[in-house]
């Protein structure tokens, strides 16, 4: 059976995991339209990838808690899906 998440993330300008425990899923990542800088994501062990304000972003089946996100003190960034 699979359960919603539905998580509100508030960035600081240091990185930080989307979940501080284990949490599978499939899920779209959404930086607040309303922020002012890009949000950076990491895994912390490759490259730093830019999300713009507004744009959706497609993840399946990744932990949520080895995803790492910053940006500007506090902007926002929303993540929609379900458990994988």
């Amino acid at each position: 059976m699979r359960n919603l998440v539905l998580l509100k993330a508030e960035l600081t300008n240091e990185f930080k995991p989307l979940s501080d425990e284990r949490l599978i899923a499939t899920f779209s990542l959404v930086p607040s339209d309303k922020n002012t800088a890009e949000a950076i994501l990491t895994d912390g062990k490759g490259a730093e990838v830019e999300l713009p304000a507004g744009m959706q972003f497609r993840f399946e089946r990744v932990d949520l808690s080895e995803l790492l996100i910053k940006s500007k003190e506090g902007e926002v960034v929303f993540v929609v899906g379900h458990t994988a």
